[in-house]
């Protein structure tokens, strides 16, 4: 192992007290535009297979709705994925009860799956005659946030109140997120971030394992190659005649650290259970030095991974490889 005297220029000591090498901060994916391309692992059977699996006693009516999301969202250019995982968070997985088991202010007979004009004190909201027809005032309503107006909007709430929500949204002067809906959509300060844990869940469910087998292997600058490890068998040995064994998808979180240096190392180790991924800014030329320094600080029994010219690419390659970080 390297010792910390043998570093380039500082001692060990004098990095951390001169606040050069900082503690490693999780990184949080970004949130994603409302108008925007569905990654190749969402579907609508995985997705409910997914509803299915949190709300087990789900009403057969509902056997079609995450083709609607498909449906309707293709055809207005929007997320119907973040969508669907809006629905959830609205509906309590389509039960319609608060966490303590009471009904809530929207209805199942309503169709209103995102609480379109349930502004609190026990207002309902709007009401649409079909499943099909309230996942698309959804999915409309979302696209007025985004920016863009409704010609013919299936919710009167977004007829009484679209002029005022794209004003605003465009007054961003950028891509409207599902994390803007945030204090807009919901008073909730912690909207965005719960839509987003209810993708991360799905991602870890449906995601991870499959992403991490087809992205393509990290190149270090130490000549170092990784490529992803098969899933491990369940415990006891073989499989029996016909069973397919479901992934086990490791836990993992993304994290960054920074020597102030303008290219990036990926930095992979094991924590427990947990494989975190860690983005450290390193000084070019002082990549082996400075990766050795961080393991040795942070990251015991650590490993870098990948090269990057850049922190944004380093980020991404993470999130590619843990796609389902922790929130």
């Amino acid at each position: 192992m390297l010792k910390p005297a043998s570093v380039p220029g500082l001692a060990f000591a004098t990095l951390l007290a001169a606040g050069i090498l900082l503690a490693p901060a999780r990184v949080q994916a970004a949130s994603p535009e409302i108008q925007g391309v569905v990654a190749p692992c969402v579907t609508p059977e995985r997705l409910m297979r997914f509803l299915a699996a949190r709300n087990p006693r789900l009403d057969p009516r509902y056997r079609d709705i995450a083709t609607y999301y498909k449906q309707h969202g293709e055809a207005l250019h929007v997320r119907w994925d973040y969508a669907f995982f809006q629905m959830l968070l609205e509906t309590n997985n389509l039960t319609f009860r608060r966490g303590d088991g009471r009904p809530g202010d929207v209805r199942a007979w309503q169709n209103n799956f995102a609480g379109i004009g349930a502004t609190g004190r026990g207002a309902h909201g709007d009401h649409f005659p079909s499943v099909s027809a309230g996942v698309l005032a959804q999915l409309q309503h979302l696209l007025a946030y985004s920016g863009q107006r409704i010609d013919h909007p299936v919710s009167p709430r977004t007829r009484e109140n679209q002029d005022w929500i794209v004003a605003k949204s465009q007054a961003l002067g950028r891509p409207v997120r599902f994390a803007d809906l945030t204090r807009r959509w919901a008073t909730d300060r912690h909207y965005g971030r719960s839509i987003e844990a209810v993708a991360d869940d799905y991602r870890r469910s449906f995601c991870l394992h499959e992403e991490m087998a087809a992205a393509p292997a990290a190149t270090s600058s130490l000549g170092q190659t990784r490529v992803a490890a098969a899933a491990a068998p369940p415990p006891g040995g073989g499989l029996s005649v016909g069973a397919v064994p479901a992934p086990r998808v490791p836990a993992c979180d993304v994290f960054e650290a920074s020597f102030g240096g303008s290219v990036a190392l990926l930095i992979r180790a094991i924590s427990g259970t947990t494989i975190n991924y860690t983005v450290l800014d390193v000084d070019a030329g002082q990549e082996q030095s400075q990766a050795d320094l961080f393991i040795q600080a942070h990251a015991h029994g650590g490993e870098a991974i990948g090269w990057f010219p850049s922190r944004e690419q380093a980020v991404s390659r993470a999130f590619q490889l843990c796609p389902g970080h922790a929130p």
